[in-house]
């Protein structure tokens, strides 16, 4: 496991603390790590309120460590007003220069252009650490966004020869 995995890893465990909670925004944890150790995290833990990086800045006693940081997100940066600021802009007014991102957010208000700022501002910015975790992890956002429809669980139980219900009187033959 890569450093950026290792720390990746952790985003995605703080994300889940967010399920059922966020809707309809995505689940998105963030880690702030400055000289190998963690010094802020944070998720998102409630539609409307502050979003991951901004938990994660806010929780970073000494703010001087960020202008030689690494934040991670699960999820790209968010770069457009709703009922929060966008999340790109903290980065660079905080000067965080390194910024690595799990995937890129299919939202069509977002859509790589969090990532075209922070890039087009100077940040390092890498994309695709633990895709596939990140891409499961909101996996109802992304079906929502990327196929305009709800994300469908289908429950149901079967036989072990796999019947699903017993014949009814009218089906048996005579």
């Amino acid at each position: 496991m890569t450093t950026h995995e290792f720390y990746m890893k952790r985003c995605i465990e703080l994300a889940k603390n967010g399920l059922g909670t966020t809707y309809p925004n995505p689940l998105v944890g963030s880690v702030i790590v400055h000289e190998g150790k963690i010094i802020g995290e944070g998720w998102h833990k409630k539609a409307g309120e502050p979003h991951a990086e901004v938990n994660a800045v806010n929780s970073v006693k000494d703010k001087s460590l960020l202008k030689e940081a690494t934040i991670y997100v699960s999820l790209e940066p968010c770069s457009h007003f709703g009922k929060t600021p966008p999340c790109c802009d903290l980065i660079i007014a905080n000067e965080i220069p390194n910024v690595v991102i799990g995937t890129v957010d299919p939202f069509a208000k977002v859509a790589g252009n969090g990532i075209k700022r922070l890039v087009e501002s100077g940040k390092n910015v890498t994309v695709g650490i633990l895709e596939d975790e990140c891409n499961e992890l909101n996996k109802r956002f992304f079906t929502f966004h990327q196929k305009q429809r709800p994300y469908i669980i289908l429950k149901w139980a079967e036989t072990a020869d796999g019947f699903i219900a017993p014949v009814s009187k009218e089906e048996k033959a005579p």
